[in-house]
């Protein structure tokens, strides 16, 4: 039994050697090298060998381009994400092929005896070369005769930048590989469908073939996975196969039929004409064109990958470019790499006079941004910004740009808050309008009331005031009504005059503590409250006298709620909970089983001057939701008809956070 033959294997991962000789410990005898000095000279007495190469490897992707060229004879299988940028890098150096380092056992192992294949057509190129140096015209099959022709148009493979043109010198290759005067190569596309990509001497009804996915010839392809010809049709026991894949030989003008593998799946087929000679083919020759097809295969497998990423990457520009807002990247040397359409309407600049300069070249301010970005400062924004220039108002926000945690550049993002300043200002003076009409109506309504009862007293006064009992209803009348006008007043001003917030850490069940006490104090609760309180909750950031108001006024509602019921219960429950995604928080629920809010009224609770009671302005929700607006929490109400929960979610404190004075 002859020896293994040796591949070396570049890496500095055990495990991914592991793996690798363990795969392929029947087929090759892997030697391990984690020194690029110690790769050279090994290479040096192993040149017609066959290289796994880690791109994760120390210095690789240093060392990967000068090896291609001092050795052109070795086959360089790379293993790493082919998507990755060190992956488009070795594909655009000439690697054979590109694998996922977690690569299985059997696709690993075809793929090696394909590598192997290529080498041998590399070793008898190399000593056909030599012979014809000599003078030497060797008599050689048609085996031998693909070495050279596959040398002469190998270069063809590696013009990814325009797949078209790649296609073309494929099949002109082939055409002279197998002395075939009609080739056709037929590949997958975006779309998912496989349409002719290009040939020689095709018919123009070969040109206008395509197929599904679900056509059934490309099914018998991905099924049985080998070449047809018209010699082996007669081998097919089944004559609806025999029929369907003479059909296809019909339609393209083919002899013959080799389907080209990917990774994964099937991306194409080649059709060839008859031979120069007009003889049919062998069975060798098929052989022969197979192992051709299998470069092919590679070869347009990595075209498509390219063809992707080049679509998705204009697809990627043509959105950055269209969307109406400004967008500026640099790289993390602080030059411009970015600067689409919206950038140059907003600040009266082009990109090419910007691309590659610093970013202080177009604003000093937004470059200070950028870079303190990029120092690792928090990221900025939404923060308004007037454009000295143009003296448009711009709100911009930077991000900072990082892969695998190291710095790549930082991005600005610009809004023109001119249109949006004009809608607010509308949406303001609507508002306003809105607020001025309902308050002249409550006030109406609130005022009038009372006025009225204390008129109709003052005027039986004279008739009755020697009526100690009239008097007395009297004097309590005008002090109830001056009261609920003074209430009122009270609650205008509150509202029009909010208390200035004092920051600090608060503790919850201080807080509903005191909240109890502000409401028994004001005759508010008359009625058992149960509360229930969380342990271990956290600090609330906020000012204790201001929100226990809050609480106060919800305690109210809930009372007033259940006022007719026979069994009235309020529940104030405290726990912890969250704000958005990840902000911590303490929520604070009050519960009550009155008779709840009706569905027309639940979109207004929040709205000033909206009441369901006889007597009162509307003021309490409006005050409390602005409350937990300047606390930076938030408020809801659940009601369905029987019960009503009002829940704050009010942001905390972690340990040793605090809020700067």
């Amino acid at each position: 039994m002859s020896a293994l033959p040796v591949s070396i294997m570049y890496t500095q991962d055990g495990v991914l050697l592991q793996r690798i000789r363990g795969y392929l410990h029947a087929r090759s005898a892997v030697r391990h090298i984690c020194d690029p000095s110690e790769l050279e000279l090994s290479l040096h007495q192993h040149h017609d060998t066959l290289l796994f190469m880690d791109l994760r490897g120390a210095e690789c992707m240093t060392v990967l381009p000068e090896l291609i060229k001092e050795f052109p004879d070795i086959v360089i299988i790379a293993l790493g994400a082919a998507r990755s940028d060190p992956g488009l890098r070795a594909f655009a150096a000439g690697v054979y092929a590109i694998e996922q380092g977690e690569v299985d056992r059997l696709r690993l192992q075809t793929l090696f005896d394909q590598a192997q294949a290529h080498l041998r057509l590399l070793q008898e190129n190399r000593v056909l070369k030599e012979g014809l140096h000599r003078n030497v015209a060797p008599a050689v099959p048609l085996r031998e005769n693909i070495a050279p022709s596959l040398y002469h148009f190998s270069s063809a493979f590696r013009r990814f930048d325009n797949i078209g043109i790649m296609l073309e010198s494929i099949v002109e290759g082939v055409a002279s590989c197998a002395r075939v005067s009609r080739v056709a190569v037929f590949s997958i596309t975006p779309a998912e469908i496989y349409r002719f990509r290009a040939g020689i001497k095709c018919m123009e009804e070969t040109r206008g073939l395509e197929f599904k996915k679900t056509h059934p010839f490309v099914q018998w392809l991905q099924i049985h996975a080998h070449s047809i010809s018209r010699s082996m049709l007669r081998h097919i026991e089944s004559m609806e196969e025999r029929l369907l894949l003479e059909k296809i030989l019909d339609l393209s003008g083919s002899e013959a039929i080799l389907p080209l593998f990917g990774r994964e799946r099937l991306i194409g087929w080649l059709c060839i004409g008859r031979s120069s000679s007009g003889a049919p083919f062998e069975q060798r020759d098929i052989e022969d064109l197979t192992l051709l097809a299998e470069q092919v295969s590679v070869t347009i497998e990595n075209s498509l990958l390219h063809e992707s990423l080049a679509i998705q990457k204009a697809l990627a520009e043509n959105l950055l470019q269209a969307i109406p807002v400004g967008i500026i990247a640099t790289g993390a040397d602080g030059a411009i790499r970015w600067f689409n359409s919206g950038a140059e309407t907003l600040l009266h600049v082009t990109a090419t006079d910007l691309i590659g300069r610093p970013i202080e070249r177009l604003s000093s301010y937004i470059a200070s941004l950028l870079n303190r970005c990029m120092a690792g400062e928090k990221a900025v924004g939404p923060v308004e910004w007037t454009e000295p220039v143009t003296r448009r108002g711009l709100s911009i926000q930077i991000r900072r740009l990082q892969q695998n945690g190291q710095c790549m550049g930082a991005m600005a993002v610009l809004n023109d808050l001119t249109e949006e300043r004009i809608l607010r200002e509308k949406q303001n003076n609507l508002e306003r309008a809105t607020f001025w009409n309902e308050l002249a109506t409550a006030i109406s309504h609130e005022v009038r009331n009372p006025l009225v009862a204390i008129s109709t007293f003052s005027q039986l006064l004279p008739e009755r005031y020697h009526d100690e009992e009239f008097r007395t209803q009297f004097r309590d009348l005008t002090t109830q009504e001056v009261g609920r006008l003074n209430g009122m007043i009270d609650q205008l001003d509150e509202y029009a005059n909010p208390p200035t917030i004092q920051f600090a850490p608060v503790n919850t069940g201080e807080l509903l503590e005191m909240a109890l006490c502000k409401a028994r104090n004001g005759d508010v609760v008359t009625k058992d409250v149960s509360v229930e309180v969380e342990s271990g909750l956290p600090p609330i950031d906020g000012d204790i006298n201001v929100l226990a108001d809050s609480l106060m006024r919800l305690l109210h509602n809930a009372f007033t709620a259940v006022e007719t019921s026979s069994d009235p219960k309020i529940a104030v429950k405290a726990f912890a909970g969250e704000i958005g995604t990840g902000r911590p928080a303490v929520i604070i629920e009050v519960r009550d089983n009155g008779i709840g809010i009706s569905a027309d009224q639940h979109e207004k609770v929040f709205s000033p001057f909206c009441t369901t009671k006889t007597r009162g302005v509307g003021l309490g929700l409006p005050i409390v939701r602005r409350t937990m607006i300047d606390h930076g929490g938030l408020v809801s109400i659940d009601s369905a008809g029987t019960g009503t929960v009002v829940r704050l979610a009010l942001p905390a404190l972690g340990d040793g956070e605090g809020r700067a004075a």
